[in-house]
């Protein structure tokens, strides 16, 4: 699972009825802006991961770590992390493709 921006979908995967709210998803503001803020904190968290694996990947080179498990396992948390992203920036221009499409 990865610790982050926590979008939930293995929340969402297990109890697909489950109201965002019910999830832990923050609360909407006024402005309804809490869907582009918790996407620009997601790809923060998505940045920061990446930078971790680095870091550890730079660690491992140089000796200052012999932990290889922790060093893949950052790996494979920053990949998890940008794969969900990759797949959830897919479907969010699949529906505006969608959209795009209506005729009015």
């Amino acid at each position: 699972m990865i610790n982050g921006p926590d979008l939930n979908l293995a929340a969402k995967i297990a109890n697909p009825t489950a109201s965002p709210r019910s999830l832990g998803a923050p609360p909407a503001t006024e402005g309804g802006s809490s869907f582009s803020e918790l996407f620009q904190n997601s790809i923060n968290e998505v940045t920061r991961l990446q930078k971790d694996a680095g870091k550890a990947v730079a660690d491992l080179a140089t000796g200052k770590t012999e932990n290889v498990t922790g060093v893949f396992n950052a790996m494979e948390k920053s990949e998890m992390a940008f794969k969900t992203l990759l797949a959830i920036r897919a479907k969010l221009m699949d529906a505006y493709e969608e959209i795009k499409g209506i005729s009015v």
